[in-house]
């Protein structure tokens, strides 16, 4: 039998309607007769009325004020006398008036900022560690006798608006950079040093010191005689950047000639100098970001034509200056890695670092000026010795010929009034010892204060220790030197000469 299907029936629900569209005539509940309405509203008139009656009244005064006057063309406004439209209203700057905010939460202690070197100068009171560490200035006659211009001078600004948009000009500029003359190429280099925000890189010195074989009319670097690469990101690249490739012959005459016979004696080849700058006898290889010692030592057999070395802000010679702390193991215990620890400038062990100036003095034999600013904490080791009084920097053999030695820490602690133990004093600490309220910020900043002018007179004692030494050495063998030191008053050099000559023995 055929199956049997239920079909549900769906019932429509019963909605009430609403009230507004009823009609105005109800119903009466006996039943009487209905009459139909006078007028109806529909259903899009009510909606019409809803919305204007819930609109805004902004809304509407902007609709009406958008559009006031009827717009007439300019050329009829003449001939039919209209005025002129007024013009619209300004709109309300919203952005403007929002409040500045700063970063979320409060603000961050005063003593946060007071060691930071990010934080302002007012902030750090001038600090003078943060002083010494990180507000080195930067000179563009590091090195003596390099043309500069004048200050107030087309050149100083033309090569200084070069120097800080030094990237922008070795890119689109990059085939007339070869071209400027060799004066200006030493002088650019110099203010690019202190003036790019980049330090110049090797393809950069490469474009610059193009030679006529890779371009016309470049002047190349044959007669350079001045080369400031201060703070530059070169040093691994030192040696690749003064060997010059020979170039490859193209001409006929330059090839090598087939000879007649097999017995012939061989004609000599083709060879071209294999030094960029032959004619190079001032280097300043000043602030480097990434010292390398080992980069330098490499570079020698290019250097022997110097006369001055600025090797200003250069940390203590090492050839392993990240391996300090690192040790090998073996069967009688760990060996130190290196030849220096953390601890061999605190015992007096300057084994590597004289050892490392030997090598750099045998390979400078020219050399009459060496620029050390900002390296007193390593100038012990231009006086260390081993125990037969032998091992260290050759001051009468390969620098015999070294008449001048700076060595300035660059900078000189502030309001220098007088001597303490403690090293010297302010004039605000003279004056001020008795203050009325104890503030832990002010002490923390005189204890660093403090700190660092020890630091400072120790350095400046360890400087007139080392020009008494070297003095006593070269007495009747070779000339003096002049040690340039930090620029203080008289009293103050008067009393460290005699501090210097208490504790050093020259013999």
């Amino acid at each position: 039998m055929p199956k049997k299907y239920n079909r549900i029936q769906y019932s429509k629900p019963n909605i009430p309607v609403h009230p507004s569209l009823s009609s105005s005539t109800a119903p009466s509940h006996h039943g009487a007769h209905t009459q139909a309405p006078e007028s109806s509203t529909s259903v899009n008139d009510l909606i019409q009325h809803l919305r204007r009656s819930q609109a805004p009244p902004t809304i509407e005064r902007s609709h009406s004020d958008s559009n006031p006057h009827p717009s007439v063309h300019p050329s009829l406004k003449s001939i039919l006398q209209v005025p002129d439209t007024p013009a619209p209203r300004p709109r309300l700057q919203t952005a403007a008036r929002r409040r500045q905010r700063g970063p979320a939460g409060p603000p961050p202690p005063r003593s946060w900022l007071v060691d930071s070197i990010h934080a302002p100068r007012s902030l750090r009171g001038g600090s003078a560690s943060a002083d010494s560490a990180h507000n080195v200035a930067r000179r563009l006659d590091r090195l003596p006798g390099i043309y500069l211009p004048d200050e107030h001078t087309l050149m100083h600004l033309t090569l200084k608006s070069m120097a800080k948009n030094w990237t922008w000009h070795v890119e689109y500029d990059q085939y007339y950079l070869a071209t400027l003359p060799e004066l200006l190429k030493q002088a650019l280099l110099a203010y690019i040093a202190v003036h790019s925000p980049q330090p110049t890189t090797r393809s950069a010195l490469e474009l610059l010191f193009l030679d006529e074989t890779t371009l016309d009319d470049a002047t190349g670097s044959e007669a350079i005689t001045h080369l400031d690469l201060s703070g530059g990101t070169i040093l691994k690249d030192l040696s690749k950047i003064f060997d010059k490739q020979p170039r490859t012959p193209t001409t006929a005459e330059d090839r090598t000639p087939i000879p007649d016979a097999w017995d012939a004696p061989s004609p000599t080849p083709f060879s071209a100098p294999t030094t960029r700058f032959p004619a190079l006898t001032h280097l300043s290889l000043a602030h480097p970001p990434s010292p390398s010692w080992r980069a330098l030592l490499s570079a020698l057999p290019h250097l022997r034509s110097l006369t001055h070395l600025s090797l200003a802000h250069w940390p203590a010679p090492s050839l392993t200056p990240n391996a300090k702390t690192a040790t090998l193991a073996s069967p009688t215990g760990n060996v130190q890695y290196g030849a220096s620890d953390i601890y061999s400038a605190s015992d007096g062990n300057w084994s590597e670092g004289a050892g490392l100036l030997r090598r750099l003095g045998r390979g400078t034999l020219c050399l009459k000026w060496l620029d050390l600013d900002g390296c007193t904490a390593w100038l012990p080791a231009l006086r260390w010795t081993d125990g037969e009084g032998a091992g260290g920097v050759d001051w009468t053999g390969a620098w015999r010929g070294v008449e001048t030695v700076r060595c300035a820490q660059g900078w000189v602690p502030r309001g220098v009034d007088g001597r303490s133990e403690a090293g010297l004093q302010t004039r605000e600490e003279a004056r001020d010892e008795a203050a009325l309220e104890w503030d832990v910020e002010r002490e923390r900043r005189r204890y660093r204060e403090r700190v660092a002018k020890e630091a400072w007179v120790e350095r400046e004692v360890e400087v007139r220790r080392v020009e008494a030494w070297v003095g006593a050495r070269r007495r009747g063998r070779a000339g003096r030197v002049v040690f340039e030191k930090t620029a203080v008053e008289e009293w103050v050099d008067r009393a460290l000469g005699e501090r210097s000559r208490g504790g050093v023995d020259v013999n």
